[in-house]
């Protein structure tokens, strides 16, 4: 009777159902998702700006992301191994939301004027190691949070569906403000001083304060393993025996760091691979529109649909749309670019959206597996992954571009940037360091998911399980829920 009671009260504390307070203001959080997005698209731009080379703008991204690839598994493991009355996740995401503020004071400092170019590279490799280290606090315990503020499907379902919407929120003011900023740089509207201002007083802030009020009013409800992970390379890589986990990996890695790549170099593509009359904030926003308008669209299909087929289904659009924007004939109407842009947002969403719908899921399959929940491992090895192949991307655009004889957008002595038109060769580099790696990407990573057998009535099945399992009582299981278990552990474990 006794055990009886205790699996009740397990069921009951575990798979709640959140007040819309606490659901919100947990999912406010990812507003300082869009800071990455904003690094990602004006940064390079920014180096450029202070006479950095684009070989040197993207090593110093890319030894920053490698950076931060390798501290998203120490701070997983670490905050798995955290104990106290504050819960594992939280103190970190509260940390990220104070140190961000002093992150982007350094990133944004405006050094065109200084002299020593190694100089300026230093502080500004400094800084973008700073900005990952942070990056790492935040995204890592988050993702990990996610799995653990309940253990009910339909409510995690609803949680990362709002994290969507407050994420794309956020990634459209990230993106769209400081490209209309950017493009005034280089208009010679602004100074860089004035510019350098403004990304660390208003987007500091405006990152910094829903980070902390989400550390504050989150709860973390799923147990807590007593036993302590301790790091190892093998315990790092331990996650890579599940199978499913295997595939999110790389459809995620594959498809992220492939946009990151975009991102980075969309302002460059729409100066002067595009010769067009209107902002690239334009072709962005409609990209970001028609995304945002596939979130409510996609929470209806995942009640009957699998995650994974839903990933797979907008893939055809994204290439499409992708290798059209790229190599745009000249002599095609401007404004069919829109439709370009919506074909990518359409067929983007869901290469954005669900591998962290699906990733509760597998995170559930690997407590079934292991019998310990350890989110932080699994949340800081993908994004580990994702970083890394990023990282790589980036430092091999730059350093392609400037072999292709790219012109940096430098800034003159009183701050004020004068932009000179690309040679041939440069522009033909641009187009071709986005679209081929992403048309391959996308393609890989089609195929991958499809090897992901996870749908809704499993998930709920395997909710089922992992409450009974805590309290030894699997011989619960109707004959068919026994049948499904056993093909469950073949096909995903």
């Amino acid at each position: 009777m006794e055990t009886e009671n205790k699996t009740a009260e397990a069921g009951a504390n575990y798979a709640v159902k959140l007040s819309a307070k606490e659901r919100f203001l947990f999912s406010i959080g990812d507003f300082n998702a869009g800071a990455f997005g904003l690094v990602l698209a004006v940064y390079t731009v920014f180096l450029y700006a202070n006479s950095l080379t684009a070989s040197a703008a993207g090593i110093i991204v890319m030894i920053g992301r490698v950076w931060g690839a390798a501290a998203d598994p120490i701070v997983g493991i670490l905050s798995d191994n955290t104990r106290g009355k504050h819960g594992r996740r939280r103190p970190y995401i509260f940390a990220g939301g104070i140190f961000i503020v002093f992150a982007f004071a350094m990133l944004f400092l405006p050094l065109y004027d200084l002299p020593s170019q190694t100089f300026k590279f230093i502080i500004y490799l400094a800084a973008y190691l700073m900005f990952s280290t942070v990056s790492s606090m935040l995204v890592v315990p988050c993702a990990a949070l996610a799995t653990e503020i309940t253990a009910d499907h339909d409510e995690r379902n609803k949680i990362n569906t709002l994290r969507t919407v407050i994420s794309f929120l956020s990634s459209i003011v990230s993106a769209g403000v400081p490209i209309i900023l950017t493009e005034a740089l280089q208009d010679k509207k602004i100074s860089v001083t004035a510019f350098s201002l403004i990304m660390i007083f208003v987007f500091g802030a405006m990152y910094a304060v829903p980070t902390v009020l989400s550390a504050v009013y989150a709860k973390e409800r799923l147990p807590v393993p007593a036993e302590r992970t301790r790091f190892s390379l093998k315990a790092f890589f331990a996650p890579l025996k599940q199978k499913s986990f295997v595939y999110l990996v790389i459809i995620y890695a594959a498809t992220l760091a492939c946009a990151d790549l975009v991102g980075s170099e969309i302002i460059l593509m729409a100066e002067f691979g595009l010769d067009i009359d209107f902002s690239a904030f334009s072709i962005l926003g409609v990209m970001m529109f028609f995304l945002a308008l596939m979130i409510p669209v996609h929470g209806r299909l995942m009640k009957k649909h699998s995650k994974a087929f839903l990933f797979r289904a907008g893939i055809p659009f994204y290439i499409a749309g992708v290798i059209l924007l790229c190599f745009y004939p000249p002599d095609w109407n401007d404004y069919f670019l829109f439709a370009v842009a919506a074909a990518i947002g359409v067929g983007m969403a869901g290469c954005q959206l669900m591998p962290w719908y699906i990733f509760p899921d597998v995170v559930d399959l690997g407590e079934l597996k292991t019998g310990t929940r350890n989110a932080g491992a699994f949340s800081g090895l993908m994004t580990f992954m994702q970083k890394l192949l990023s990282a790589v991307l980036i430092g091999l655009a730059g350093i392609i571009l400037d072999a292709s004889g790219f012109l940096e957008p430098a800034a003159n002595a009183d701050g004020i940037v004068a932009a000179s038109a690309q040679p041939e060769s440069a522009i033909i580099a641009l187009r071709f360091v986005v679209a081929a790696p992403l048309v391959v990407a996308l393609i890989i990573s089609f195929f991958v998911a499809a090897k992901l057998k996870t749908s809704p009535e499993r998930s709920r099945l395997v909710t089922k399980i992992l409450a009974l399992k805590r309290t030894d009582r699997l011989d619960e299981l109707t004959d068919g829920e026994s049948a499904e278990y056993e093909r469950i552990k073949k096909e995903c474990l």
